[in-house]
């Protein structure tokens, strides 16, 4: 269908209305403004919406179909709208059921898909026309690093040999390279070859202008690593073809080479849309917007809706480029530019908060077309503003938890009032270090809080000790999770201690021997610093091999010896099922038994559940991700604070402690910012700039590459050191226009009141930090704004030259931190328990023990005995504790198969416990037989799958007793009226979202009836496997593919032994179904 009589309206249209701007507002209940109505309103054509933060995007998208419904020029159920996350498509969907429905169309279905959903439908629908087969496994990270380590590993020809060798880097980590060089070689839409041509260019370059020295030797060397890894990629490609895998970052580029190869692809697609509409723009890939741009092109009416000022994702491979050059991709027709719309009222902020946000977006603001400043309504609410900037971080976490701490009190009394209270209180931070720091300032005063993201699991200190363990068992050089176990609060090793361990394994790498040094910060730091782990210093290898004992405490030589034990302990069960590593480290760690002491309100034992879950989740498909690649996703989960579910109680009123990024897309009535510091605002670990990183795609070869980025080197005789600073500069400033977006989002969360604080020092800085930029602009914009709404709390004057940090003083160092006097007398007496098992009279399993101190001496073999009884009781009760609980929290994934889907509807218990300890199923001939029965109904048809038999639909079928039977059955179908019937599909896939999840299946046939269609299902024995849900689902699953009403879709369970047809009526469990959104 093309872009110009794409305008027709459906016959299934109402008739249309006379919709004017009154008319729209009544039937929406709200006023649009303006520039809202020359959206909605806009002619049926390409256009981009600049929507600035808070000026209602999402009720424009939904405004604008409602608006073309109602006129007739779309019918609603041809709508196609793709956003981001599940959570946003489940949002946008039930917004524009809503308004269309407010204007007739109360059955109409739109379509709403994450952006790499799509992209993977269409493979799903025409991969077969490049070779994809239709189940190939999708892998998940864990599978994903498993798979390409093993392939690394596997390489054994001279030319990869070689390079491999000279790039002198671990398997590992040559893997890890490769992968992240691939994801953001796939989102920017780069042939690796690409790269290689490039790098060998830029090598020759180099060496014509005779710089093989310094800064131009170590370019050349990481070009040449770069060369390597895309060669790899070439070769990791080929692999997973082979095996029939793909993964995420597969599906555009896959999706990309079915249009360029079937241009008639894009004409079929065309024909089921009369609009498509693009959420969150700005935050578009290129490679997705290419798949975009090749398929709704040339005028087909698009809308895609977003802000160049919250642009914040850009190091996941975001292009801003693509929003700010919408008119030039996706034009009119008559190649005219699409038209430009901007929204500017903002609707959420008090004016104040407008007035600082507009100041940081200035710059911003300058560079985008169409980004103008925000502006409130006339009915506008005031807002406060507050800015401060403190000596030291802990003065600043000290006013933030007080200013908190009276804000949530006073909301607090407002909810018990009469009128009640729905005001919400956030702290957004930019590193999980942070949200750990202002979460444990909060609770110590009282303060309930909810922690969201990965920080909210890895931050429980049960959780952290657990993980630091994982990380030494795996990886010798990991210093600070050695650091962390070692001067925890089961052994207590002091600094001087630690500082000792640290000389002497600077020592055993191959240094010098014992140093003279004042500072025992520089024997940490030396033993943890390094970019690459072969450079590393091992403190791992000193635990082992601590050198002369006098040198250490008492206490320490013998800790050294318990967690040098320990790691060997468990590094002789790293084969194991992660889940089952992680329980035997909480064992040896005995954090189970620290947590249930430390915190009886049972969130740190909650959060060892999560993490047991979360292994089991991340190892769903085959159960053996490997030790290094759980802790590989961990990590990365932490740093983009991927959302992993984690129980933590949840209290009525507690303050949300997030990182801005996933903030993104919220709002709360009161807002809290702090640590705006020069060199902490954004803080984290900063990407590595492709001159001197392999693993990051060179900015020539980037198709919205800047001018100033897009040449290195030039030929202008200026020596390449000078020429790689200037460059480096260019990059720093790209990188602080990202850091005024992420400020810009952080700002704007904010409603009624907003409070924004730096610091000068921060704990172990030998320099003072001092305001971010940001933070003075924020400071200025206050002082020439309204001082009753706006106000400087307070502004500590910059210290002296020279000064030394009041938080570390001269040096001294106060390690460990002291334990909570009640929970000392808890583990002390826990100890004492233990302890009283050294006795030599027999103890009853089932009586209490007794706390009289133990005489000491060995264990005897009686005694021995009597421990392993208890340990055994000990787990048996605990396993019949959890049997007990009311109830134990296991979350499906974001992707569930359709059978998974409904047992959890029916069975919910069964499928958490075999998602929380899975279990391999007993190999089934009668299953096997349900699978050949499938595969012979669709050869009936003509229709056979290109899929193996082990991987079909029918495998649940498992009342086929014999081969016998088998026959009889194909006797069967022969009688029932299906068998002379054309199907227009068998065994069709599917992916349709439901309570905001992906939920993927098959359907077993369909059936068309003049304008209705027929879904059928199967059945090979008896009555008692049937579920009408399964219907209900196929129902709307068949609805979505094609494009109608799920009413218009019939369903029935076809028992194939006796030909009987058994018709539920599932329209309740539909409506149920789509209430789950």
């Amino acid at each position: 269908m093309s872009g110009d009589n794409v305008n027709n309206a459906s016959a299934n249209h109402a008739v249309p209305l006379d919709m004017d701007r009154g008319g729209l507002d009544a039937v929406l209940g709200f006023h649009l403004s303006d520039s809202q109505w020359e959206a909605v309103s806009a002619p049926l054509a390409p256009g981009v919406i600049v929507a600035g933060a808070g000026t209602g995007k999402t009720t424009s998208m939904s405004a604008r179909v409602a608006y073309l419904s109602a006129i007739g020029a779309v019918d609603p159920g041809r709508v196609l709208g793709l956003t981001f996350t599940n959570k946003a498509a489940s949002a946008l969907v039930s917004s524009m059921r809503s308004r269309v429905a407010s204007v007739g169309f109360a059955e109409a279905e739109p379509s709403v898909f994450t952006y790499n959903a799509f992209a993977s439908r269409v493979v799903t629908d025409y991969g077969l026309r490049i070779g994809h087969e239709p189940k190939a496994t999708l892998l998940t990270d864990g599978l994903r690093y498993q798979h390409a380590y093993r392939m690394v590993c596997s390489l054994n020809d001279n030319e990869v040999g070689e390079g491999l060798a000279r790039m002198g880097r671990r398997p590992m980590d040559v893997t890890d390279l490769m992968l992240r060089l691939d994801s953001e070689l796939s989102e920017l839409a780069i042939d690796p070859r690409g790269v290689v041509e490039h790098d060998r260019a830029l090598i020759a370059q180099l060496d014509v202008l005779g710089s093989g020295r310094g800064i131009a030797r170590e370019i050349a060397e990481k070009a040449q690593d770069r060369m390597m890894l895309a060669v790899l990629i070439e070769r990791w490609r080929e692999y997973k073809t082979t095996r029939d895998l793909w993964e995420y970052i597969d599906q555009v580029r896959l999706a990309q080479r079915i249009v360029d190869q079937f241009p008639d692809t894009i004409s079929d697609i065309r024909s089921r849309l009369d609009i498509v509409l693009l959420d969150e723009y700005q935050d578009t890939s290129i490679a997705q917007r290419q798949l975009l741009q090749t398929l709704f092109g040339d005028g087909f009416p698009v809308t895609a809706v977003g802000d160049p000022c919250q642009a914040i994702y850009s190091w996941r491979g975001a292009s801003v480029d693509n929003i700010e050059s919408f008119p030039q991709h996706f034009p009119r027709t008559d190649q005219r530019p699409a038209s430009r719309y901007s929204l500017a009222e903002n609707r959420r902020s008090g004016p104040a908060v407008l007035h600082v946000a507009n100041e940081i977006s200035t710059d911003l603001r300058a560079e985008h077309a169409g980004a103008d400043p925000l502006i409130p309504p006339g009915d506008a609410s005031p807002a406060r503003v507050d800015v401060g900037l403190f000596d030291t971080i802990e003065t600043e976490v000290e006013f933030l938890a007080t200013r908190v701490g009276e804000v949530h009190a006073a909301v607090e009394k407002r909810r018990a009032s009469v009128n009640g209270s729905d005001e919400s209180i956030a702290v957004l931070c930019t590193t999980g270090k942070n949200i750990r720091r202002v979460d444990r300032a909060l609770r110590a005063r009282g303060i309930p809080t909810r922690v969201t993201g990965a920080a909210a699991l890895l931050a429980d200190p049960a959780v952290a000790d657990t993980r630091a363990l994982l990380e030494v068992v795996h990886e010798p050089t990991a210093n600070t999770s050695l650091v962390r176990l070692l001067a925890g609060a089961r052994w207590r090793v002091g600094a001087r201690d630690l500082a000792v361990l640290g000389e002497r394994a600077y020592a055993l790498a191959g240094g010098h021997g014992r140093r003279d040094t004042d500072s025992i910060h520089d024997d940490l730091n030396d033993a943890v610093a390094g970019s690459d782990a072969v450079e590393v210093t091992a403190l791992a290898d000193a635990l082992a091999d601590p050198g002369p004992t006098e040198h250490y405490s008492p206490r320490a030589i013998e800790a050294f010896a318990e967690v040098s034990d320990l790691v060997t302990r468990m590094r002789a069960h790293t084969s194991e099922p992660i889940s089952d590593f992680i329980a035997r480290a909480v064992r040896e760690l005995g954090v189970d038994v620290e947590a249930a002491l430390a915190d009886p309100s049972g969130t740190s034992t909650s959060a060892l559940d999560d993490f047991h879950a979360l292994a089991a989740s991340v190892t769903e498909i085959d159960g053996r991700v490997s030790l290094g690649g759980f802790l590989t996703w961990l990590r990365d989960a932490e740093r983009f604070n991927v959302a992993i579910p984690h129980t933590r109680p949840r209290v009525p009123g507690a303050v949300e402690i997030m990182t801005v990024f996933a903030a993104k897309g919220l709002e709360f009535t009161h807002v809290f910012v702090p640590f705006v510091c020069e060199k902490a605002f954004p803080g984290g670990k900063p990407r590595g700039r492709w001159l001197t990183s392999p693993g990051v795609v060179p900015w020539p070869l980037r198709r919205d590459v800047p001018p100033h980025l897009a040449v290195f080197p030039d030929a202008d005789g200026e020596s390449i050191s000078k020429q790689s600073d200037r460059y480096a500069d260019h990059l720093r400033a790209l990188e602080e226009r990202n850091n005024e977006r992420l400020a810009y989002v952080a700002l704007t969360r904010a409603e009624e009141s907003l409070t924004v604080t730096g610091h000068w020092w921060g704990a172990g800085q030998s320099k003072p930090r001092g305001p971010h930029r940001f933070l003075q602009q924020i400071r200025a914009a206050v002082e020439s704004a309204d001082p009753d709404m706006c106000r400087v709390v307070m502004w500590a004057p910059a210290p002296p030259d020279g000064a030394d940090n009041p938080i570390t003083g001269n040096g001294g160092v106060s390690w460990p931190q002291p334990v909570v006097p009640s929970l000392r007398a808890e583990l002390t007496q826990a100890a004492a328990a233990v302890q009283a098992t050294n006795t030599t009279e027999p103890i009853a399993v089932t009586e209490s023990l007794s706390l009289n101190e133990s005489s000491g001496g060995g264990e005897t073999a009686d005694e021995q005995r009597v421990r392993v009884w208890h340990e055994t009781y000990e787990a048996l009760m605990e396993d019949h504790r959890l049997d007990q609980v009311d109830e134990h929290v296991v979350r499906l994934g974001e992707h569930v198969g359709a059978t998974t889907f409904l047992r959890a509807l029916r069975e919910p218990d069964a499928v958490a416990l075999d998602l929380l300890r899975p279990m391999p199923r007993q190999p089934s001939r009668t299953a096997t037989r349900g699978v050949a029965w499938h595969a012979w109904v669709e050869t009936m048809f003509g229709q056979q799958s290109l899929m193996a038999v082990d991987d079909l639909p029918g495998a649940a079928d498992e009342d086929i007793a014999s081969d016998a039977q088998l026959e009889k059955l194909k006797e069967a179908f022969a009688n029932t009226r299906y068998a002379g019937r054309e199907p227009v599909g068998v065994e069709r896939g599917f992916s349709v979202v439901l309570g905001g999840r992906v939920i993927n299946g098959r359907i077993d046939a369909v059936f068309a009836e003049e304008d209705r269609f027929e879904v059928v299902d199967w059945k090979t024995g008896g009555t008692a496997s049937i579920d009408s849900r399964q219907l209900a689902v196929y129902r709307l699953a068949w609805a979505q593919i094609a494009g109608v009403s799920w009413r218009d879709v019939d369903a029935a369970f076809v028992m194939v032994a006796t030909g009987d047809e058994i018709r539920p009526d599932t329209d309740a469990e539909v409506e149920s179904l789509l209430a789950l959104d």
